[in-house]
């Protein structure tokens, strides 16, 4: 009994030192392996860096907005008689639109006084404003000069003809005034004259007469042949003598002026009224022409296009004589070019005034997405770069047009920057209005070293990467550039053909292993 137990305890024994001699093996294998042993490295994969092609887009959403609008306005009084277009419909370019009832227009219109002169400036898109530019700012400084010499000829005139006026006015007076004087002196001549004749007359024969008649009473009465008529007659005579003439006394306030010795200078001042038309006009054509020769960019801002539409509306408006109006009235409102109807102010039946809202047409040729971009992208995205525009299933190429210079904040409060991208391949599947989604190629190096993003580690002081050289993982400072979804640009640290980790995993830095190339589609 004793001897069996020896026996297992033995065979116990043999088999746990077998078990532990197989582990402490493993244990070796495994700690060699990990120290680097000759034959036993780990395997790591790698990626070479390679030349290739990389690509930076930047995501952002709009909507799609006209880049060429016109608000139309009534040029009459009148009531429409028939709209045939509503918010939301597609026009050609010659369609009419609007039509008046033009009955009681003529009647209305008399009391206006439109003395203006027609005109109207039609302006082409902004594309081509942006290409003629040049050429119109050369024009505008070469008509400066005319136009001043032309304003400056038209003062003189207006100079000219307040000076006749005046003259004529002068005239006129100083001759009224040497009538009045004409006047009074003959007055005064016919009062002497008619004074001489009666005083000669009273002289000559009233006075002789009354005195004989006096004498002959006396006579008689001391006489005592005088009658009680004759003492009466004699005392009247003494009570009532002749009456002695007087000279009338001509009054000066007699003889001013009548009238307003004013001379008829309504011709004149007719052409005054002309010639000052003319110099408003030719002063209105000079601060157009300085304002484009003064302007440095070869397009029309935002601002600019809406300020020459209001100033030709208003032009429209002010220019059109009673005659003018009258065919505008019956001419209706045609659209201007192709696009859509939007903001209506009217409808069929409608009483409008002159100037009044009517609706509003915008271009379906000339569209662009009013998008917005991170705060960190901004300095990526330049005017001019090249995008994609996705409009539901149908994709446009795109022209960054402009970028915001001030930063706004979305509906969660973050900044955000304004881009226009221009559509460049505009067709019917284009709605105002509606969501855009944009590409926005905003960097593209070719042929440069690159990695994939997921073998370029970002600590504190920057870039880096692990690479496998001689059989050791080190570590290098990188400077990347370009980045796209996928790859990276290294501008710096890598040269072509270096061994790079795309996952360290549990390994550090000086471990040995052997780099197992992996390939990626680049």
């Amino acid at each position: 009994m004793k001897t069996k137990t020896l026996k297992n305890k033995n065979t116990v024994m043999l088999i746990t030192l077998g078990i532990v001699a197989v582990v402490l093996v493993l244990l070796a294998i495994i700690g060699n392996m990990r120290k680097g042993g000759k034959g036993t490295e780990p395997v790591v994969e790698v990626i070479s860096v390679e030349k290739g092609d990389v690509r930076q887009e930047i995501e952002a959403s709009g909507n799609v907005e006209s880049e060429w609008k016109k608000t139309f306005y009534s040029p009459v009084n009148a009531t429409i008689e028939n709209m045939t277009v509503e918010a939301g419909d597609s026009v050609e370019a010659g369609q009419k639109l609007i039509a008046f009832n033009v009955d009681n227009l003529e009647a209305d219109n008399q009391k206006a006084e439109l003395t203006a002169r027609t005109g109207k400036l039609e302006l082409e898109d902004a594309q081509e404003q942006a290409n003629q530019a040049a050429s119109k700012v050369a024009e505008a400084k070469a008509d400066i000069p005319k136009l001043e010499k032309q304003i400056e000829n038209k003062k003189n005139k207006l100079s000219d003809l307040r000076q006749q006026i005046a003259e004529t006015q002068k005239n006129a007076q100083a001759q009224v005034q040497e009538e009045v004087e004409s006047a009074y002196q003959a007055a005064v001549l016919a009062a002497e004259t008619k004074y001489q004749e009666e005083m000669d007359t009273y002289n000559n024969v009233t006075k002789p007469e009354y005195d004989k008649e006096l004498e002959a009473l006396k006579q008689k009465i001391n006489e005592g042949k005088g009658t009680e008529t004759d003492k009466e007659d004699y005392r009247h005579l003494l009570d009532n003598p002749p009456k002695v003439p007087e000279l009338e006394e001509v009054n000066p306030a007699d003889f001013q002026m009548t009238g307003t010795g004013m001379a008829d200078t309504s011709a004149l001042e007719a052409e005054m009224e002309n010639v000052s038309s003319e110099l408003a006009a030719l002063q209105s054509e000079l601060a157009s022409k300085e304002a484009l020769a003064q302007s440095e960019t070869t397009g029309l801002t935002d601002a600019a296009k809406e300020k020459i539409r209001i100033s030709n509306n208003l032009t429209e408006l002010e220019t059109k004589n009673l005659q003018e109006l009258l065919e505008e009235g019956r001419k209706g409102i045609e659209a201007e070019f192709s696009g859509v109807i939007s903001d209506t102010k009217v409808s069929q039946g409608a009483t409008v005034t002159q100037g009044m809202e009517l609706f509003t047409l915008q271009s379906m040729d000339d569209v662009c997405v009013d998008a917005s971009i991170s705060k960190y992208d901004f300095d990526k995205v330049k005017e001019g770069q090249k995008a994609t525009v996705k409009l539901g299933d149908k994709k446009y190429n795109g022209t960054i047009e402009k970028v915001n210079r001030i930063a706004v904040p979305n509906e969660k409060g973050a900044p955000t920057i304004g881009v226009v991208v221009h559509i460049d391949n505009p067709d019917d599947g284009i709605f105002i209005g509606v969501e855009a989604k944009v590409s926005i190629q905003a960097a593209e190096v070719k042929n440069v070293p690159i990695l994939p993003v997921e073998a370029v580690n970002i600590g504190k002081d920057g870039s880096f990467c692990y690479v496998v050289e001689d059989g050791v993982i080190k570590k290098k400072e990188i400077e990347t550039g370009v980045t796209s979804d996928a790859f990276v640009e290294i501008k710096s640290g890598l040269k072509d053909g270096e061994q790079v980790l795309t996952d360290i995993g549990n390994h550090s830095e000086g471990d040995k292993v052997k780099a197992q190339e992996t390939k990626t589609d680049k």
